[in-house]
């Protein structure tokens, strides 16, 4: 396998993903680095759970070395990433289906320092602060679980992120006016479901 050992910080996404297309890794390892972390965030925002979130991201990375070679730069590559994202957490949610929708999650410190949700720890610790961001983290998350799947994928993408309409548009295979009312939705339920939580 081909490996180039140029500098590739500068280097545009579409462009490290045609070298990856014959076989470059340090392309693959670069972009893997630049796309790691959302990918985490990203499966985590959809699972609340970490190890689940780093056995997809890896999964999604692998699959797409495994086809590299049939990848046309057509589009921007966070759309070509997170379309094999998307596509990855609906076969495991095929997979788990029953286990999953029994609420299995591990608690909120089983991952990785800084992944998803978790909230950071305070420089001088404080036990009360510490227990209301985690009750509050509680909520973010359980009031997000309970979003229907493609709104929670809509705020996920937008929101975490960062990804433009037209992207998720692509990944989602629908109209950018059904992508924001999705992004409408989730954000209205999200607000209803922590101002019942959080008041009650």
């Amino acid at each position: 396998m081909r490996t180039d050992n140029r500098p590739l910080n500068g280097v545009a996404d579409t462009d490290l993903m045609l070298r990856v297309r014959w076989g470059d890794e340090c392309a693959f390892a670069e972009l893997y680095r630049r796309y790691n972390r959302r990918l985490l965030d990203f499966f985590y925002g959809m699972s609340s759970n970490a190890h689940t979130a780093e056995d997809l991201s890896h999964e999604t990375f692998a699959r797409i070395w495994q086809v590299r070679r049939k990848y046309a730069a057509t589009g921007s590559f966070p759309a070509y990433l997170f379309t094999f994202a998307r596509n990855i957490w609906l076969e495991d949610c095929r997979r788990q289906r029953k286990q999953w929708r029994l609420g299995s999650r591990r608690s909120l410190d089983d991952g990785p320092d800084g992944v998803g949700y978790e909230l950071a720890a305070a420089e001088s610790y404080h036990p009360d602060r510490a227990a209301y961001r985690a009750e509050l983290s509680s909520h973010i998350l359980a009031a997000l679980d309970a979003l229907p799947d493609e709104q929670r994928m809509v705020f996920v993408m937008r929101n975490v992120e960062g990804l433009s309409i037209t992207d998720i548009a692509t990944v989602l295979q629908c109209p950018e006016n059904t992508v924001r009312s999705r992004k409408i939705l989730a954000i209205k339920k999200l607000r209803e479901s922590l101002r019942e939580s959080l008041v009650s």
